[in-house]
């Protein structure tokens, strides 16, 4: 049943024009500066969500989706252990690694339904 990561998908697809269109989400859960690099920051994470999760709704199912998803996962795994190493305080660093382990963890899930 496919349908569970193509919900997926759309989500991360939408998570991804949120943050191009509003960088102060980004900004307040990490607890950063208003800066060009932190604007800079929420445009690239929101245009790499949003050209994944549409690659994942729009994947043939089987292997083209499964791998779709298990890059979907590596992109999560990267932000759990950047955000969750550099970012300036401890509660911020939890909150976005514990997001993004979530996200990573509910997207690697969805794997095995990737087969029709």
């Amino acid at each position: 049943m496919t349908a569970v990561p193509r919900i997926m998908g759309l989500l991360t697809a939408a998570y991804g024009v949120s943050a191009i269109a509003r960088p102060d989400v980004i900004r307040r859960h990490g607890e950063l500066e208003d800066t060009d690099a932190m604007r800079l920051l929420s445009t690239i994470v929101g245009v790499r969500d949003l050209v994944s999760g549409t690659l994942i709704a729009l994947a043939p199912a089987g292997r083209p989706l499964a791998a779709a998803l298990g890059v979907r996962v590596a992109f999560d795994l990267g932000d759990a252990a950047a955000f969750g190493t550099l970012l300036p305080t401890s509660r911020a660093r939890r909150k976005i690694a514990a997001v993004a382990l979530g996200w990573a963890a509910l997207c690697a899930a969805t794997i095995p339904h990737a087969r029709s």
